[in-house]
């Protein structure tokens, strides 16, 4: 599809010359700062979505945890994220309801988690439970500190959580080295917990690297991307 568009448009270029390269130029602007607002609005309505989703009932609960990735930001909606694909192939699988408590924060870093939904968990009681959490924290990486606040994340952590290390960050180069020392850091913890399920979402995402596979921001995943995501946990939790 894009050797496709590349083509369409150097064709255009040729026929049409320097106006119609600024026509073009000028046209995805406007189609990207659209893109981006509607990013940026979603924040809240996601968060909205999930808080009222969490008031349905359900034969399993399902509590999501982590970041703008568990909140589902950067898909068309909530339910394209890789939690709201995870609740549907688990009640296509079970043939039972799922009721989804998805406590996740956008931005949240471990810090925000270990204060803001850590607490929460002991209230509720999920028959299984998501996280990735640490994205955030990769921008201002420091490899002992990652993993002293993992340390206490993972202590946090009911028995059976699916835990995923972080995605591939291929669209942040500055960002990819330590993406994935942090991806090191997490399953060599996670080693001393038997309790607690290991998710290769480092894995998932590098064996599945696509330009079509981000937002507008070129940071989070959109649909396609978010299957991507949903694979890398479905195939820990089919294993239980």
């Amino acid at each position: 599809m894009l050797e496709e568009v590349i083509k369409l448009l150097k064709n255009l270029i040729k026929k049409r010359g320097a106006k119609m390269i600024l026509i073009v130029v000028g046209v995805f602007i406007f189609v990207e700062i659209i893109a981006l607002i509607w990013l940026a609005t979603s924040v809240n309505r996601y968060h909205d979505f999930w808080a009222s989703k969490a008031n349905e009932s359900g034969e399993i609960t399902y509590l999501a945890l982590g970041d703008s990735a568990a909140q589902g930001i950067g898909a068309t909606n909530p339910m394209k994220g890789y939690v709201g694909l995870i609740a549907k192939s688990i009640e296509a699988n079970e043939g039972k309801s799922v009721r989804i408590i998805n406590i996740s924060k956008t931005g949240a870093k471990f810090d925000d988690y270990l204060k803001d939904q850590a607490p929460i968990i002991a209230t509720l009681k999920p028959d299984f439970i998501t996280i990735q959490i640490g994205a955030n924290d990769i921008k201002e990486f420091n490899a002992q500190q990652y993993k002293a606040k993992f340390k206490e994340v993972l202590k946090t952590l009911p028995d059976g959580t699916f835990v995923s290390n972080m995605p591939l960050f291929n669209s942040r180069p500055g960002s990819t080295a330590n993406g994935k020392q942090g991806s090191v850091i997490i399953q060599e913890e996670l080693r001393n917990y038997s309790n607690l399920h290991f998710v290769d979402l480092q894995l998932e995402t590098t064996q599945h690297q696509s330009v079509l596979g981000f937002a507008p921001d070129l940071f989070h995943p959109n649909n396609i991307s978010y299957k991507n995501w949903a694979n890398a946990f479905l195939k820990e939790i089919d294993k239980v």
